[in-house]
């Protein structure tokens, strides 16, 4: 694994928080990423980049929306992000510090940082950013439990105060829903309903500018950025919903980036295609299903169990992702080998045993062998209709009926990530940034617990692996836990996503480039400039 200069600090996801770690600020005045030493990069122009759907919002911390995450990510500022390389590297703040006992995290901001409208950032953002999240209880709320209260000793300084030592934290600082916020902007209002949801003000590298329902969003370059002035004049997602059109308007030209889900059956071909620039990465991603174990059938963990003897991954894997993809069986990614218990896992397809746990949960077969109706919601996103399709054959042969009920993102969102009413339902997502991750996603509390999953001993052993410094003190917590999640199976994994990012072979400085994958996160265009 490479490291960054010794300017910036790299925090490798698996080791947790460690006894502190600084960096200097970015050099805007350096050679820039991606250039020669005759030419450099070209400053200037503007890329199209694909996107699935309108964003229902721009607070990045307010609720879930894949559809606004990338532009999240090119206008807001996190205190530490997680680079392209699955690295937590330094963002607003240049350096932290762990006390001895472990019950104070205090981060070093930079100085001289301004919000969009040209107001000064302070500590008092991240301040006002962290209560409002925990007040309101925003999308990474239950994550931030181990927090008892934030101090500004002064402008360039935050203290967080913890109840207990929580080696994940800073994970989940640099993750999803954690984005800094303007005080100035927000203080006082409602902070759904707040006119800067519509129009955001960050610290980012590029700046809002417009937002044309079912066309198009537009960000232009921040002149005045801390950082690494982007060489880009403009940033304009174009939003299509179908992956097919949006392949082939990558193909003539029309997209940089293809910047969504691609059909899987184009991998190859996007490979060997001169035009274009993509390769295949391992994601710390996966498939599963998810149930809702609180209402409606798979209340019934004898017909969760069932679905989970009824899969088929290795057709899932073929027909619905094109042979690009991993087969899953343990609770929680691979990633992270030290926490891992590759002994408790799911079981392999048997239908006959599928069949039986459907009998011993009280049903009982029709004309058509069929044990029951159930519907499985899932988004227009390629891959995730194709398993759908897989799945439902699949489950057809234990006697379960599947409907299959395709949504808008949006509208999934808000009926399944949002509201939770559903029956079943196929995820993918971000397994990390720790293993202490599996909180937020399976704890009673935790925030994306869409699932209505509860067990206290699950809680408990989370909590305990939080608690922890040392990995190998921590990693039986964490086996356990999974251990747990087997038993109860309120998810059901299926495969190891592996993901193919293709764009205009003229870009340099891609998000995944070498010159880019250390500096910069998922979707940031900092570093992109076009070379013709």
């Amino acid at each position: 694994m490479k490291k960054l200069a010794s300017m910036m600090c790299v925090l490798l996801l698996s080791v947790g928080l460690l006894a502190g770690c600084g960096g200097a600020p970015n050099d805007s005045s350096a050679a820039p990423a991606g250039g020669t030493a005759e030419t450099g990069p070209k400053k200037g122009g503007t890329i199209i980049v694909g996107l699935n759907g309108d964003p229902t919002t721009y607070n990045p911390d307010f609720k879930g929306d894949d559809n606004g995450f990338a532009i999240y990510q090119n206008i807001f500022n996190r205190l530490y992000k997680i680079n392209n390389n699955q690295e937590i590297v330094p963002d607003l703040a240049e350096s932290y510090a762990l006390s001895p006992d472990g019950k104070e995290l205090t981060f070093h901001l930079h100085k001289n940082v301004k919000w969009h409208d040209g107001k000064p950032f302070s500590s008092a953002d991240v301040k006002f950013t962290y209560d409002t999240i925990i007040k309101e209880k925003g999308q990474i709320s239950g994550s931030l439990s181990s927090i008892q209260e934030i101090t500004t000793p002064d402008d360039n300084t935050v203290v967080f105060k913890l109840k207990q030592n929580d080696s994940a934290l800073l994970g989940y600082l640099s993750w999803y829903g954690c984005f800094i916020m303007p005080k100035h902007l927000y203080e006082g209002t409602d902070w759904g309903t707040n006119p800067a949801n519509q129009k955001p003000v960050g610290t980012g590298p590029f700046k809002f500018v417009e937002h044309q329902k079912g066309v198009s969003i537009t960000l232009e370059r921040n002149d005045e950025y801390w950082g690494h002035v982007p060489y880009l004049d403009r940033v304009v997602f174009s939003i299509m919903s179908d992956s097919n059109t949006a392949t082939q308007a990558l193909y003539n030209g029309q997209l940089d980036f293809l910047g969504i889900e691609p059909p899987l059956a184009e991998a190859e071909r996007f490979m060997s295609n001169p035009q274009l620039k993509a390769g295949k990465q391992n994601w710390p991603s996966r498939f599963h299903v998810a149930f809702n174990v609180s209402e409606g059938p798979f209340a019934n963990l004898k017909l969760r169990e069932a679905v989970a003897y009824g899969i088929n991954r290795d057709e899932v894997i073929k027909k619905a992702l094109k042979g690009v993809g991993l087969s899953a069986k343990t609770a929680m990614t691979p990633l992270y080998q030290w926490a891992l218990n590759s002994t408790d896992v799911y079981p392999d397809r048997d239908v006959e045993k599928a069949k039986k746990l459907m009998e011993e949960a009280g049903y009982k077969a029709d004309s058509k062998g069929m044990y029951l109706t159930a519907t499985l919601d899932v988004f227009n996103s390629e891959p995730f209709p194709d398993i759908a399709t897989v799945l439902k054959d699949n489950l057809k042969d234990i006697g379960i009926d599947v409907k299959i009920n395709v949504m808008e993102g949006a509208a999934w969102d808000e009926k399944v990530w949002n509201n939770k009413n559903y029956e079943f339902t196929l995820l993918s997502g971000y397994q990390g940034p720790d293993p202490g991750g599996l909180y937020g996603r399976f704890a009673s509390e935790g925030t994306m617990n869409i699932m209505k999953y509860s067990n206290p001993k699950l809680d408990e052993n989370l909590k305990k692996g939080a608690a922890l410094v040392k990995v190998e003190e921590r990693a039986p917590f964490y086996k356990e836990a999974q251990k747990l999640l087997v038993a109860d199976k309120p998810m059901v994994p299926i495969a190891e996503q592996i993901g193919v990012v293709p764009y205009q072979a003229y870009i340099m400085g891609a998000p995944t480039s070498p010159e880019a994958i250390q500096k910069t996160g998922f979707t940031e265009f900092t570093y992109v400039w076009i070379n013709k």
